[in-house]
């Protein structure tokens, strides 16, 4: 490694159930993926509800589009492709949860859309992190931890 390094390393002697409970937590905490991926299922439900509650993460409710208004329908559920298209990657280290649509982007931060730019559509935020993802997120890492040192 060029510049500068710091290693750190841990020679413990002891049983060899505590070098296997010691090897356990280090592989755990080297490969995050397991965590990662009960993080991104936490968030993939949130951002469903969101659609289903009609919200943004923040609790606010989104402007209705015309086409609800028109039809009686929910915001952002017209055939539900957006909706179903939510999902989320992880690996051992991070994790992504959003859409690939093409119009993903649009309903998110807002902004123009159609011919020419004819249509204005306001933002409707579906992804984020609300203040109850923390806690399930939190809880989320405390067990996996927990079930490390077990």
């Amino acid at each position: 490694m060029a510049g500068a390094a710091i290693e750190i390393r841990a020679n413990i002697r002891g049983t060899e159930a505590i070098q296997r409970r010691l090897a356990k937590m280090l592989s755990g905490v080297s490969n995050l993926e397991p965590l990662m991926d009960e993080i991104g299922g936490i968030m993939v439900a949130s951002t469903q509800h969101n659609f289903e509650t009609g919200r943004a993460p923040d609790g606010t409710a989104w402007i209705p589009s015309q086409r609800a208004l028109a039809e009686g329908g929910q915001t952002l559920i017209h055939h539900g492709i957006l909706l179903s298209s939510i999902t989320h990657q992880a690996n051992k280290d991070s994790v992504e949860w959003g859409s690939g649509t093409v119009y993903a982007g649009i309903h998110q931060l807002g902004g123009r859309a159609g011919r020419r730019g004819a249509t204005k559509l306001p933002a409707r935020p579906y992804l984020g992190i609300s203040a109850g993802d923390e806690r399930a997120i939190e809880a989320a890492i405390a067990d996996y931890l927990g079930g490390l040192v077990q």
